[in-house]
Order: C-alpha cells, then structure tokens, then sequence
C-alpha cells in the first residue's frame, strides 16, 4: 500500500491499526480473529481492514467496559480523525 496520512487512506494494515490504538500488531490479529474486526486476507496472506470496518471497530472499544485506559484514549482520538467523512484524492 502506498505511504501516506492515515486519514487518507480506505484500507488498513494490522501495523497501521496497532500504531492507532497502541497496541501491538498481535493484539489486533487476535481482535481479528475473535471476530471484533472484519478483514480480508490478501494473496499473500496478510490481513487488509477496510475504514469502515475499523471506524466501526474504534467506536466499539471506546464504549467497551473492559478497554484499558491508555487504549481507550488511542481509540477515542483515532475515531475522531477517521470518522470524518472520507474523500479520496484525484489523480493528478
């Protein structure tokens, strides 16, 4: 996937989501595996997770009584920036 901001983007990587909520990478394949996030795995067996998906994800964890503190606060803030409606750049 190409670099970026984060906010530009519509689909996520388990390292991008773990940087958002300060988390580890594993932490977010186990959410996934759980079935707290849907994703889709690519040919080469990565997971992919479309914005959709995780805005939807950040909202749970920010109401969820058993999200630690500083996860919580990392989810709230993330949910502010991506919750905004998303506009994908033209090709120059």
């Amino acid at each position: 996937m190409p670099r970026g901001r984060l906010e530009d983007r519509e689909k996520f990587t388990t390292g991008q989501v773990a940087r958002l909520i300060g988390a580890s990478r594993n932490t977010v394949v186990r959410f996934i595996q759980e079935g707290s996030i849907r994703a889709r795995r690519t040919a080469g067996g990565w997971y992919v997770i479309p914005r959709g998906e995780l805005v939807q994800f950040l909202w749970d964890l920010t109401f969820s009584r058993n999200t630690p503190p500083r996860i919580w606060q990392a989810a709230s803030d993330a949910y502010e920036t991506l919750s905004k409606p998303f506009k994908p750049k033209k090709p120059q």
